[in-house]
């Protein structure tokens, strides 16, 4: 409805300005970490749950064929040298949309992101294809 966007887009700057601000280069770093795994783990395992490696079309082609490459869940590793890029660059990138210290020692990155507590996937029933 017309009427209801400008409280939408209202609400979508509380969320971003206030409720999800961080507070520290550390909560955005656990922001990126949590983001990475949204991203390349938890949605794409959503998209395997709702559509497994050997689904079949109802004319019984295989669904993951042609231009539909079955997609693979990525499992973060600090030891990556691109999956800890991605970590440092979100985080830093956070911190300056907020105005916090940016951090860009990568060990002490490491470390810290070793210690966070990820919490599994869980599929979602239905079709989700986009969380």
């Amino acid at each position: 409805m017309v009427g209801n966007q400008p409280l939408e887009i209202l609400e979508s700057v509380k969320r971003v300005l206030v409720d999800d601000k961080p507070n520290s280069f550390e909560e955005c770093v656990k922001w990126a970490r949590l983001y990475f795994e949204e991203q390349y783990n938890n949605q794409i395992q959503q998209l395997l749950y709702n559509f497994p490696k050997d689904y079949t079309t109802t004319s019984g082609a295989p669904f993951w064929s042609g231009p539909k490459r079955c997609p693979h869940p990525l499992k973060f590793d600090v030891n990556n040298k691109t999956h800890l890029d991605y970590i440092v660059s979100a985080a830093n990138l956070k911190a300056f949309m907020y105005g916090l210290p940016q951090n860009r020692d990568r060990d002490e990155i490491a470390k810290y992101v070793s210690t966070l507590i990820i919490p599994k996937f869980i599929p979602k029933a239905g079709n989700y294809l986009f969380l």
